[in-house]
């Protein structure tokens, strides 16, 4: 599966909601998408609720534009954490370096 980017901007900040696979295939769109709009925008959001899949380019790809962010003194927000994305950030233990609240929008298996 391919990974579909919806943007919308909504009073002055930019919202992102990701679909599909966050995945070494998908993450050099994406890069380029967080790149322009870290260069255009003060405040992102990360809609990552329909997230699938996600490797670790796909969480390298997260890491960078969140330091890209605080570089520029913009702020990246990750919103609406998917199973999968919750899963990968706790395995890495990289949940605490977001800093966002992971809010669970469905069911984590067992």
């Amino acid at each position: 599966m391919s990974l579909d980017i919806q943007q919308e901007n909504s009073s002055g900040k930019l919202q992102m909601r990701l679909l599909g696979d966050l995945d070494i295939y998908a993450v050099g769109a994406l890069r380029e998408t967080l790149q322009i709009a870290l260069t255009q925008y003060h405040e992102l959001e990360l809609i990552l609720e329909d997230v699938c899949e996600i490797d670790g380019a796909g969480l390298q790809v997260l890491v960078a534009a969140k330091n890209e962010a605080l570089c520029r003194g913009s702020r990246l927000f990750l919103r609406d954490h998917s199973v999968a994305v919750i899963q990968a950030l706790q395995l890495c233990r990289l949940d605490s370096f977001f800093g966002d609240p992971v809010v669970l929008t469905k069911e984590m298996p067992g």
